[in-house]
């Protein structure tokens, strides 16, 4: 029961964010967030992992592949607004790379819990590409997102204006 408890106070954590911060996050992060989220506490609670709807997994990972994408996002953002400066390439390429090394990380953590509780969060090999695919792609659509979202931004402005200012706490 921990979970699903765990879980409904999670997505609270980029609003409690925006009211200490004063910020306001770019449109999506937080419902990627919560969907991520209620998806992979769903999927285990109602067995949809283990279901004849297969696709369930490999969606569960393409949002997750996504809304850890955009986590990576709002981190460059806040960074930026810190003043460490990154070219919008950099972020792009960064949250690529950083969305394959916490894929490759979650999937490492999957297979040590089969292990070491056995579990059945690993189905073999078939499983594994099929999961390490679909959060890849997860994460090329964060970067596409991200690269709209500088489109946004006017010239002249720091990556750090899509972190909107809140002028009441």
């Amino acid at each position: 029961m921990y979970i699903p408890i765990v879980s409904f106070f999670i997505p609270l954590i980029p609003y409690v964010a925006e009211r200490l911060l004063r910020i306001s996050l770019p449109f999506g992060v937080k419902i990627m967030i919560a969907l991520a989220l209620f998806m992979h506490t769903a999927g285990g609670i109602m067995r949809w992992y283990w279901t004849p709807f297969l696709l369930y997994d490999k969606a569960a990972h393409f949002v997750s592949g996504m809304a850890v994408g955009l986590v990576i996002l709002v981190f460059f953002l806040f960074l930026d607004l810190h003043g460490v400066r990154f070219k919008r390439s950099t972020v792009l390429i960064g949250i690529f790379l950083l969305m394959a090394f916490f894929g490759g990380v979650w999937k490492i953590g999957e297979v040590y819990s089969d292990i070491t509780h056995h579990t059945t969060f690993d189905d073999g090999l078939p499983d594994l590409i099929g999961d390490d695919i679909c959060h890849t792609l997860g994460s090329v659509a964060a970067v596409v997102v991200s690269w709209l979202y500088f489109l946004t931004i006017p010239e002249g402005n720091g990556l750090s204006s899509l972190l909107r200012r809140n002028k009441h706490g």
